[in-house]
């Protein structure tokens, strides 16, 4: 049976020129046999979302097939070069890899989506009545107005009431209510801090709501970051900070004060991206020499706690983490053992508290992105700690340079989403066959 799934492209991950994909670290490079590719790049749907790009791009073309390049986002670019190369988003990518496995999928822009839910036509549910499952919309883990702007944001905020009145009777993943639970980081980082002190036993960084009242407050040794925001986006390190000018909340989405990790910046994180709760590859980023320069790796093998503790004792750089040298096939496992122990333990239980608040599966279960970072407890002992989880259409890959990951995210989430949106269909007291 072929499930039927409308894929709304978020308008804050459209592009206006080719050149905005080269040199970012969420592009990559793939081809497609020459009828397809032309048939993308002439979809008006995709527009904005798909472009020619440049051949010098490529180290090798198959006869027959154009190039591609794509975003993470399921944001493409449009433009004519004639050199037949296609830069498209990583997440588009993902979606034709799964229609190609044998998935009906179509594609919709959400400005036309959410016209539909504002108008006041009473029946516009009937309008989505034959997908099995509707996936993508906005990004409600960050505020529209961070890309969009003001004007933007009402018709965002009237759509939201009559996308949770669809979710009743077609499934929608993510979630319209986590995504907005998880939005206010607060919530997801205090479930985290229970963890770590309850059954991990971890050490955390301290975080509390930025309060203005506190005019003796110190904000030595810590950074502040803003709820409803990502990529970097809001955040003040230490020596950034003015406490005579402290920045405001933007409605809902409050900043936080939290102890600084300086190990963050010199050595960086582990970003684990996880499909039904299991480890699917792990990239090791760090910070660069330049300014906003990123570099990472794909990690092959990893050092465990004891070990980067023991190099950390001399000076360092984060090759000597990232990438290292030596070490027998049973401690590279162990280490890697040790990491994904604490990931999908941490994952369970974070899935298990934010069900039993939301009385509902959690988009974690299916796909998810797990960043996790080192620091020392208060007993000097050094430890993972979650530093951020990211779940839902935003989620970065880091496959750049190699689609294949992409590919391979793909086969196994398709297979995944097929399950839950027959679930959660029968769960509704749906057809499992769509509606005609």
């Amino acid at each position: 049976m072929s499930y039927q799934v409308l894929v709304v492209l978020d308008p804050q991950f459209s592009r206006v020129s080719v050149q905005d994909s080269y040199g970012c670290i969420d592009w990559v490079t793939h081809d497609y046999p020459a009828l397809l590719a032309d048939e993308l790049l002439r979809s008006p749907t995709l527009c904005g979302f798909i472009f020619r790009g440049e051949s010098g791009h490529l180290i090798a073309q198959r006869q027959g097939f154009v190039p591609v390049r794509l975003h993470e986002k399921v944001r493409v670019f449009n433009t004519a070069d004639g050199s037949g190369l296609i830069p498209v988003t990583i997440k588009l990518l993902f979606w034709l890899r799964i229609q190609h496995k044998g998935m009906d999928v179509e594609f919709m822009k959400f400005e036309e989506f959410r016209d539909v839910l504002i108008s006041p036509n009473p029946d516009f549910r009937q309008r989505f009545q034959r997908y099995h499952s509707i996936w993508g919309g906005i990004d409600l883990m960050v505020d529209p107005r961070q890309v969009t702007g003001d004007w933007f944001l009402k018709q965002t905020v009237d759509s939201q009431e009559k996308l949770q009145m669809l979710e009743s009777t077609v499934p929608v993943w993510p979630p319209s209510r986590e995504m907005l639970h998880a939005s206010r980081k607060f919530n997801v980082i205090t479930d985290l801090d229970q963890i770590a002190s309850r059954t991990i036993n971890s050490p955390r960084p301290l975080t509390t709501i930025l309060s203005r009242a506190d005019v003796s407050q110190s904000f030595e040794g810590c950074i502040l970051k803003r709820e409803g925001s990502d990529c970097a986006r809001h955040v003040l390190l230490p020596g950034g900070v003015d406490p005579s000018n402290l920045p405001s909340d933007l409605g809902h989405f409050r900043w936080l004060k939290q102890s600084y990790v300086p190990s963050l910046q010199k050595l960086g994180e582990w970003r684990m991206i996880l499909v039904d709760c299991q480890p699917l590859w792990v990239v090791h980023t760090a910070p660069g020499n330049g300014e906003g320069e990123w570099v990472f790796l794909h990690r092959d093998a990893g050092l465990s706690l004891a070990e980067m503790n023991l190099r950390m004792r001399e000076p360092y750089v984060f090759d000597d983490i990232m990438d290292p040298v030596g070490g027998t096939l049973s401690e590279r496992r162990l280490a890697d053992q040790e990491l994904e122990s604490f990931v999908t333990t941490s994952l369970s239980q974070l899935i298990c508290i934010e069900e039993e608040l939301l009385v509902a599966s959690s988009s974690l279960r299916l796909m998810v992105r797990v960043d996790v970072g080192v620091m020392h407890g208060p007993d000097g002992q050094l430890g993972y700690f979650i530093n951020e989880v990211e779940r839902g259409m935003g989620i970065g890959l880091f496959s750049t340079g190699n689609p294949r990951w992409t590919l391979r995210l793909a086969d196994e989430f398709g297979c995944m989403f097929s399950r839950w949106m027959s679930d959660t269909c029968l769960g509704m007291g749906r057809l499992v066959e769509p509606v005609v």
